[in-house]
């Protein structure tokens, strides 16, 4: 049955009872908002807070069923782009432009309530403040458990390793740093990018590593020996004719959750990268291969950055856009259909293909591939992250919102 909104009762029911969601259902439940942009978002393993870097160089902390909000302060004096969470979800992996890392309680046992400026403190002060007789506070968490001088430079990735035992790092030293978990001593160092490492992630089988640099190289490394195991060239780079610059490189790096696919999200053909003049695109690595599988274009064309990447428990692509005009889109790419392709395309080429030499056979390039659901959103997104059972996710916005969706 068809309702007049166009949706289809009977689908709907059907993945209701399968557990599954259907993206077109997403709608937005709930804002927060900041008085500055947010850089990054993530949610924690738990599911119950969302933390956001913001260009004030804090971090904050919202409760989703709550609303109520924390900044975590103090520690860093530029932006935070990365934020990860240690394995058992108590602590809180922060990682600023400044070159540090901070590790933070993410429920500390303290944390102070600070009246702001200008406010009434209803004790001490003994005439009311002209239009603005509200005592106003904020909740602040201003002592780190450690801080890490990482890098030299930005340090522009953190991720905790799946075992608990390491942390990754990487950072414009063009240095990657594989750290202990405990007592952060330093374990082993990787060189070979010649350029700035944008991100790392560990394998979840625990013996390898990825990263990727502005020039959109991704290297492949043995965890244990420091050998870089594998190169690929993933197109995600570009040269800014107007600033002489090179660009590209990975904004946001994820594993599926069984480890056999790697999505780095970015730019590519890059124009005025300082202008929004690029191309927002999705790489999918596939782990065994080790080759670059597709590239996830956007459903409109419009230039801007890939900000985010994730894989969803019911086997599809979300990627987080922020366009050149100021606005967003967060969008979907079945897997599922593009296995079917495959599939397909390989039995056309064996039929067609099973006399040629084996040396006549061209590479296989990335496959394109267009989403299947887009949802736009008023402003750029800059980030996007979800809860473990799939059903829910939060973006942050170039405006300071916060926004959290129900699908």
């Amino acid at each position: 049955m068809i309702q007049e909104d166009g949706t289809n009762i009977d689908t709907n029911q059907s993945e209701a009872k399968s557990g599954k969601v259907n993206p077109a259902n997403a709608k937005e439940v709930r804002k927060f908002t900041h008085g500055e942009a947010l850089t990054n978002c993530r949610l924690d393993p738990g599911g119950r807070f969302a933390f956001a870097g913001a260009e004030d160089f804090g971090v904050y902390r919202w409760n989703l069923e709550t609303g109520e909000k924390v900044i975590y302060r103090g520690a860093h004096d530029s932006w935070v782009r990365r934020i990860d969470f240690s394995v058992d979800g108590d602590l809180l992996y922060t990682s600023g432009w400044d070159g540090r890392v901070v590790v933070w309680e993410v429920e500390p046992a303290t944390i102070r309530e600070v009246l702001l400026p200008g406010s009434d403190d209803g004790e001490n002060s003994k005439e009311p403040v002209e239009g603005n007789s509200e005592r106003k506070t904020e909740l602040v968490v201003d002592k780190p458990v450690r801080v890490i001088e990482a890098h030299q430079g930005f340090s522009r990735w953190v991720h905790a390793g799946p075992n608990g035992k390491f942390v990754a790092t990487c950072g414009n030293d063009k240095v990657i740093r594989l750290w202990d978990a405990r007592r952060w001593k330093l374990k082993k160092e990787f060189a070979g990018h010649g350029r700035h490492p944008y991100a790392v992630m560990i394998h979840p089988d625990g013996e390898s590593l990825i990263s990727e640099d502005l020039m959109g190289e991704i290297f492949i490394w043995n965890s244990r020996t420091g050998e870089r195991i594998k190169e690929l060239k993933s197109g995600m780079t570009g040269y800014d004719n107007k600033f002489q610059a090179d660009m590209g490189g990975a904004r946001d790096m994820a594993f599926n959750a069984d480890g056999s696919l790697v999505g780095c999200a970015g730019i590519t053909n890059v124009v005025n990268s300082f202008a929004g003049q690029q191309d927002p695109i999705i790489c999918l690595v596939d782990w065994k291969s080790q080759e670059i599988q597709s590239h996830l274009r956007t459903k409109s064309n419009s230039p801007g950055v890939a900000w985010g990447v994730r894989f969803h428990p019911d086997g599809f692509v979300v990627g987080a856009m922020g366009n050149q005009n100021g606005k967003g889109t967060i969008e979907f790419w079945s897997l599922t259909e593009e296995i079917a392709e495959d599939d397909s395309d390989a039995k056309k080429d064996s039929a067609g293909c099973e006399q040629a030499d084996a040396a006549e056979v061209e590479e296989k390039k990335p496959r394109e591939l267009k989403p299947f659901h887009v949802l736009d959103v008023d402003k750029a997104v800059r980030g996007i992250d979800f809860t473990e059972d799939g059903k829910r996710f939060v973006v942050a916005c170039s405006d300071g919102s916060l926004r959290l969706y129900q699908m």
